[in-house]
């Protein structure tokens, strides 16, 4: 079992967005910085901040308008919603995250772990603290209820969770060997290759990596990818109409069966929760096999959306690419 988990994991969750008490919801925040006009200057800072593990900048570092369209749309994915399923999905994996937690020796030395090697072993063992806190900072997060979607606070939402997610992706990255994320950025040099007044190329460099070039335009006073200026009203536009097309009535002629299913699982981690020995645990894996190929299977016979009753804007609507992706 590999854990191979991407030095770019932190902005994927940013963007999909899609999770205990532990991790602290109102974590210290972070000021709010300056960026400057000046396009290099300003991409620099973002980067800077970002790999001090500052997860706000990237909201900071978002036109107006494009955190009013992200807000808006966040905001009625809340109202396309069934609270009760949503809350109670988002709850279920709370308390596998507890479970993970307080039955780490028994998950170690199941059966279902023969034929690791050793050093997978140890992988895993040392990174099933930051696979928790992942969990729990998600779990603890505004996307995680329904009130909270319907009182987004982007900034908030960045400066507390994506900065929890950001140093959670960093270790996990760094249990599986890969380089690390952080470090890049922090080495990362931006140049001007040409700018204007709205229009910049952009070289960014990692010591010991090829330059990549990047076009940025000006937008409301912040610089963001061109391809992300040039795509972003028609994206914001696909999303709305998805959610705006979300069947209430589907939802709840399926809310019953999910229900059903989530019911299952949290019977089946109670089972686990209790499990005193390795025999009883191992058991309690094996129950847990049908209620979660039953849940697979809704998902697909729902279009392959195992979650109806949790629409969610598509990933390019909350993921600002100001970042320039750093092998």
């Amino acid at each position: 079992m590999t854990f191979s988990i991407s030095k770019k994991i932190t902005l994927g969750l940013a963007a999909s967005v899609l999770l205990l008490n532990g991790c602290g919801k109102k974590a210290e925040v972070a000021a709010a910085v300056t960026i400057p006009d000046a396009p290099d200057a300003a991409i620099q800072t973002v980067i800077n901040e970002f790999a001090k593990g500052n997860g706000g900048i990237i909201w900071q570092a978002m036109p107006t308008s494009y955190q009013t369209d992200v807000s808006y749309l966040l905001h009625l994915a809340g109202s396309k919603i069934d609270p009760e399923l949503y809350d109670k999905s988002f709850a279920t994996i709370a308390r596998l995250a507890e479970v993970i937690d307080q039955q780490q020796a028994l998950i170690l030395n199941s059966s279902f772990m023969q034929g690791r090697s050793a050093e997978e072993m140890a992988q895993l063992e040392a990174a099933l603290p930051s696979i928790v806190g992942l969990l729990g900072a998600i779990t603890s997060s505004e996307l995680a209820s329904s009130t909270g979607l319907l009182n987004f606070n982007g900034q908030d939402f960045f400066d507390t969770t994506v900065s929890q997610l950001i140093q959670y992706a960093e270790t996990l990255g760094q249990l599986a060997g890969e380089e690390s994320m952080l470090s890049n950025y922090m080495n990362t040099v931006v140049t001007v290759v040409e700018a204007d007044d709205l229009q910049a190329t952009l070289l960014t460099t990692v010591p010991g990596k090829e330059p990549v070039e990047q076009a940025f335009s000006k937008v409301e006073q912040r610089w963001v990818p061109s391809e992300m200026a040039s795509d972003w009203v028609a994206k914001i536009a696909e999303a709305t109409a998805e959610l705006e097309a979300t069947s209430m009535q589907d939802i709840a002629a399926n809310k019953p069966q999910m229900m059903g299913v989530l019911t299952m699982i949290d019977g089946v981690l109670a089972q686990i929760a209790a499990a005193e020995t390795q025999e009883q645990f191992d058991q309690s894996l094996k129950g847990a096999m049908m209620p979660l190929m039953g849940l697979m299977m809704m998902g697909q016979g729902m279009g392959g959306s195992a979650a109806p009753a949790a629409p969610m804007p598509a990933a390019p609507v909350v993921a600002p690419s100001n970042i320039p992706a750093v092998q």
